[in-house]
């Protein structure tokens, strides 16, 4: 297993910077996820990593030694690719067994080889089969298989699952986080699914436009977001953010959004910090923070209903607040109908506060 980092590494195709002053240590045996948007340098930052790209300038270390120079083929580092790319006239034993061919690794220490990794992956089975006969879980299986068998320093898995269904989707999440526990691998996974990151990472690396937003367990960059970037990015449905104004009232503060006469109130410690820095104010809130209620209770905003999508376990509900629209999540069938009457509150202990200039997450930042 192996330690992995990259220290001030940048990155250009041409004029275009993909890479900005990328600072990362991924520690000995952790699974770490790279989460961002298309475009975002994910997958450059994998393949750099890998030695697929060279690096502009900058380090990358691998249990210490440089890499940076050198070919990914004595990196010892293997890497499995969104597509299969397997050898269709070759079998499923054939396939996995290739690397170590390469190699010339005896014949019976290669099928000792094969077998283990064939059992810990559940493919025992298919040994004998060729690719088209598999169904696509079972040969991104293969593909992990054929990655696994001699042992590399770390994985690495660019968006491995995006060709699969939903539902094989599930099931091979399950999977790797399983085999990642069972081999103790350093394992570094590219998505753009923040399903898979929260559900796979001990930590999640957050890109966007090459630049590292936030570096974080799961629960940490959905609880405690940097930015206002990471905030809409992590989060499904995305974190409420609306452009936010203040007021005084008897010892506390009072938020308005949306142009609303009424406002949230809120301890005046809370954003006495925010409220005077002379910039925009962005409020960000997530479902599961806006409070909804059939009666009318202190501190509560009449609002109406303008949309209801009903996902079975929950529902996430629309609320029109002045002109403005909060979504709230809220248990199955709370809500009737569209359009009825609500009242709503933000419970303030979820609430975050983004420099309108930069996004920086205000509360987190104090």
């Amino acid at each position: 297993m192996a330690q992995i980092d990259m220290r001030n590494v940048q990155k250009f195709f041409g004029a275009n910077q993909v890479l900005k002053d990328l600072d990362l240590t991924i520690e000995d045996g952790e699974f770490v996820v790279m989460l961002g948007q298309s475009g975002g340098g994910k997958t450059t930052a994998l393949r750099a990593i890998a030695g697929l790209e060279t690096v502009t300038s900058g380090q990358i270390l691998i249990d210490g030694a440089e890499m940076q120079h050198k070919k990914a083929a004595d990196r010892d580092i293997a890497f499995v690719f969104q597509s299969f790319s397997l050898y269709p006239h070759m079998t499923v034993r054939e396939n996995i067994s290739f690397p170590l061919r390469a190699v010339r690794l005896g014949a019976a220490d290669r099928e000792k080889a094969v077998n283990e990794v064939a059992e810990v992956l559940q493919i025992t089975e298919h040994l004998d089969n060729k690719p088209s006969a598999l169904s696509g879980g079972d040969m991104q299986r293969v593909a992990i298989g054929r990655a696994l068998v001699r042992r590399p320093k770390a994985l690495l898995m660019d968006e491995p699952l995006g060709v699969l269904d939903a539902k094989l989707r599930e099931q091979m999440r399950a999977e790797i986080k399983r085999l990642h526990i069972a081999r103790g691998s350093t394992s570094v996974y590219v998505t753009h699914d923040q399903v898979e990151a929260m559900s796979l990472a001990d930590r999640i690396v957050i890109l966007h436009d090459g630049v590292l937003q936030q570096v974080g367990a799961p629960e940490e960059v959905y609880l405690h977001p940097t930015n206002a970037f990471v905030a809409k990015f992590v989060g499904s449905p995305v974190m409420n953010i609306q452009d936010a104004a203040f007021s005084g009232l008897n010892g506390s503060s009072a938020v308005h959004i949306g142009g609303a006469q009424s406002g949230f109130h809120f301890p005046e410690q809370l954003v006495n910090h925010v409220r005077n820095t002379g910039q925009p104010i962005s409020l960000g809130v997530r479902p599961e923070a806006v409070l909804l209620s059939h009666e009318a209770q202190d501190g509560y905003l009449a609002a109406q209903t303008s949309n209801i999508e009903p996902l079975g376990s929950h529902d996430i509900v629309d609320v029109l607040v002045g002109e403005t629209v909060l979504r709230a999540r809220t248990e199955s069938g709370f809500v009737a109908r569209e359009g009825q009457q609500v009242f709503v509150n933000i419970d303030p202990a979820q609430a975050h506060f983004f420099d309108g200039a930069s996004g920086l997450n205000l509360r987190e930042a104090n």
